[in-house]
């Protein structure tokens, strides 16, 4: 089955669709809007951390010492 014939199917059936159905699709609709990508939340925060890590930038680690305490803590 291609691509139209799925969208007409699911077209007929929305179309004859009870409150439960539909909703069950508004549900699916809406959680891939949040796969799509950041919420405005994560991207304030990403940009904060961003602004903070500019305006000090000898506060962060070295990526081999992140990786050295990952290695001892988890084993990775």
């Amino acid at each position: 089955m291609d691509s139209i014939e799925i969208k007409n199917r699911i077209k007929t059936y929305v179309e004859h669709a009870d409150d439960r159905i539909l909703r069950i699709f508004n549900a699916i609709i809406e959680s891939q809007k949040e796969e799509e990508g950041l919420t405005a939340e994560h991207k304030e925060i990403l940009n904060a951390r961003l602004k903070y890590h500019k305006e000090n930038p000898r506060e962060g680690k070295p990526w081999e010492a992140v990786r050295k305490s990952l290695t001892d803590q988890y084993g990775l």
